[in-house]
């Protein structure tokens, strides 16, 4: 694939981002004659990488640059522009902008920074280049970002110093996004120094026009590309196209991970509803990864220990893992750290074990992990000999290597690379950094035959088991329900417009029930009453016991008001409790609005779950799922994912919540009914999309669970229209 030709890997590829990619001219505007400038650097790079196209510096200050023609204006220019780099002062910035446009230029990457960075001042300016592009149709990247590195055909339109690298075990192997030019830089040398290469390499910056997200989904579009890591802040309002990338990606076997950064949220507004105070940006943007196969990196090290292992093209077929060792605490040390990233430690084979124990001493452990001892790893034909053995089990997917690179011989090096040329499992040698020569040269030794050497022991732990949870998802069609108009939707919206008064604010349980049943999620028996003589008679309609609950849109938690009176037997106690009710809330809120006091159906008792859904600025409506009780309030242990679902994304969700054993019985209850709750998450999925325009927020707390074949019902619920 890396030696295809550039003519071949720019066809059939219809793009607005095209010629950010595969420009046939660029002009580098603000053109330096000093080749260590950010604006005197892209032409140096262009040079250097033998980019084939038409360049043309700009600089009314110069006749010649880098020993090309100079252009005082880009509108001096004679031929066409696809491609024009910015390199000028902030206040220059505009101004050169419409030049462009005004040669009709498609592309431009401002490395310029003092924009949305700085201020509002700076933003107002940054919203001026959006109105720009939008109006001439020409594309920016920036500004204040690095640029964009090619390496298939030389196009460095980038302030970004780079060499190019003859050695490399995996050359044009890896495309990287970032929104932070700086660190963008160093996980580069980073990834390099794992004889790693990039075949793209783009930097996004302050996001006025082209985003993260645009880039991911021409990224993974590209035949060449099998891989896309980035560093990720925030997404700029299109992760519906983030999604949608992703998705594409792991249904063609492209791997994307991401290091995205901003996991907590201070000082965030409170939520009308439980759901509401679960799902926080990061807690969507976690449900995204999961749900489209992105393995979310919490650091450099994890990420780039998933892109070396990813490098070897072998893909974990499982999470059983062997531990061969030169020391019994460093296999101690790798094992115990198995469960945190769901390895499984599993025991050799008996015919592995045999085999081994004719030759390993006494105090050899055999089992897993396998400890080869000193005296083994000074015989390098022994040592090979086991490592060779252990790999070969069939009980075995993925081996570790705990190895001492400043043992000074090397043989055992070579011993290792060639067990790792005759299986085709993945092996990672786990070690430590050292500053010794003959270490070094050890590593160096390793890496170069195309064996990934970690020097975090949970890093690279975790990047075995989220490849192969990668592998398992990786190639197969990610089928998702059509939502589209229907009668549900139709009567939903009737009542929705109905309760338009509401608008932003959540409406009554008794309202929101009604749109809930509307999609057949099932609810309490019940009947707004509006007097005594209604709540007796709807009481005895039902059948005793009943509840009765205040319905008021400024009383969301009717307790509070004295609002609720459960466990109602008679007619008598009927009448009492409607009249007590409206007392109560007459003396604490006599400015409530009241729709009247719901008496409802006492449910018997069942496991209390949380089921809902927030509008995500970014994602769009969300689905949350949770127990009840103390796991909601104080563990926050919910599962969020994007709608809509899938019936495996509604059985990840439940398999992903740490108080799952109550769901399958626990302590001698029975097993509850784990399908009808797929099917209300489900339902409750189709309702956010249908009504993702009208509605913001919906909390069904809480949703009883009863046991297996005998469903679910809904015992209170809000909605929250969308606000005007």
């Amino acid at each position: 694939m890396n030696s295809r030709h550039v003519r071949e890997l720019q066809q059939n590829r219809p793009s607005e981002l095209e010629t950010f990619f595969y420009p046939a001219s660029i002009a580098v505007i603000g053109a330096s004659q000093n080749a260590l400038k950010p604006n005197g650097i892209p032409l140096y790079l262009l040079n250097m990488f033998g980019y084939k196209g038409d360049v043309y510096p700009v600089n009314p200050k110069y006749e010649r640059v880098g020993g090309l023609k100079c252009y005082p204006s880009i509108l001096d220019i004679e031929g066409r522009v696809d491609l024009a780099i910015i390199g000028v002062a902030a206040a220059q910035v505009m101004e050169v902008l419409r030049e462009c446009a005004g040669k009709k230029v498609k592309s431009v990457i401002i490395f310029t920074s003092g924009f949305a960075e700085i201020g509002a001042e700076g933003r107002a300016e940054q919203e001026e280049m959006k109105s720009l592009a939008d109006e001439s149709g020409m594309r920016i990247l920036g500004p204040n970002c690095l640029g964009i590195l090619n390496y298939y055909n030389g196009n460095m339109a980038s302030f970004f110093y780079n060499q190019e690298r003859k050695d490399l075990v995996h050359p044009k192997k890896l495309s990287f996004i970032t929104q932070s030019g700086g660190l963008g830089g160093i996980i580069y040398q980073m990834v390099m120094q794992l004889s790693i290469g990039f075949n793209y390499f783009v930097s996004t910056g302050n996001e006025a026009d082209v985003s993260f997200a645009e880039i991911l989904d021409y990224l993974v579009s590209l035949d060449e590309v099998s891989i896309v890591a980035g560093y990720l802040e925030g997404l700029q309002g299109d992760g519906k196209l983030f999604r949608e990338a992703c998705r594409h990606a792991l249904e063609n076997k492209k791997l994307v991970t991401m290091l995205k950064v901003g996991r907590t949220e201070t000082g965030a507004a409170a939520a009308a509803s439980h759901t509401g105070a679960l799902v926080g940006s990061d807690q969507v943007y976690e449900g995204v990864f999961r749900q489209f196969g992105v393995p979310r990196a919490d650091d450099v090290e994890q990420m780039n220990a998933l892109i070396a292992l990813h490098a070897t093209g072998r893909l974990p077929k499982g999470k059983r893992m062997a531990i061969i060792t030169i020391s019994g605490g460093g296999g101690v040390v790798v094992a115990d750290k198995c469960p945190e990233y769901s390895l499984e430690v599993v025991t050799l084979s008996d015919y592995t074990q045999e085999r081994l124990r004719e030759f390993f001493p006494a105090y050899g452990a055999v089992r897993n992990p396998v400890d080869l001892t000193s005296q083994l790893f000074i015989d390098t034909e022994l040592f090979q000999r086991a490592l060779l053995l252990v790999m070969q089990d069939p009980e075995i997917d993925v081996g570790g290597f705990f190895y001492n690179l400043e043992m000074p011989d090397p043989e055992a090096g070579k011993k290792i690379i060639e067990v790792y040329n005759e299986i085709d499992k993945p092996l990672v040698v786990f070690s430590w950094p050292t500053g010794q020569d003959y270490a070094i040269e050890a590593r160096k030794g390793l890496v170069q035959a195309g064996i990934p050497v970690i020097e975090h022991i949970p890093s690279g732990l975790w990047a075995i088991s989220s490849l192969a949870e990668w592998a398992q998802k990786a190639g197969k069609p990610q089928v998702y329900p059509s939502c589209r108009p229907a009668k549900e939707q139709e009567e939903a919206l009737g009542y929705l417009k109905e309760y338009s008064a509401f608008r932003g604010r959540a409406i009554t349980e008794w309202q929101s029930k009604l749109i809930l049943r509307a999609y057949g999620i099932p609810v309490t028996e019940e009947v707004l009453a509006s007097s005594p003589e209604e709540a007796v008679k709807a009481a005895k309609g039902i059948g005793f016991p009943v509840a009765l609950k205040i319905m008021s849109p400024d009383l969301l938690h009717k307790t509070d008001a004295g609002g609720v009176i459960l466990n109602v037997n008679t007619g008598q106690e009927a009448e009492k409790a409607f009249l007590e009710i409206m007392g109560n809330v007459q003396d604490r809120r006599p400015d409530a609005a009241i729709e009247g006091v719901l008496v409802q159906e006492m449910l018997r008792p069942g496991l209390e779950v949380i089921v809902g859904v927030k509008k995500d600025p970014v994602f769009g409506p969300a689905v949350v799922f949770g127990l009840g009780g103390i796991f909601v309030e104080v563990l926050k242990d919910a599962a969020t994912r994007v709608a809509p679902l899938n019936e495996h994304d509604a059985r990840s969700m439940i398999d992903e919540i740490r108080g799952k054993a109550l769901l399958a019985g626990y302590r001698g209850e029975l097993p509850r009914d784990i399908d009808a709750l797929i099917d209300i998450l489900l339902k409750i999925s189709r309702l956010a999309v249908e009504l993702e325009d009208t509605v913001d927020e919906i909390d069904i707390n809480p949703l009883i669970l009863y046991e297996q074949g005998s469903g679910a019902v809904a015992a209170d619920a809000l909605v929250v229209p969308r606000q005007s």
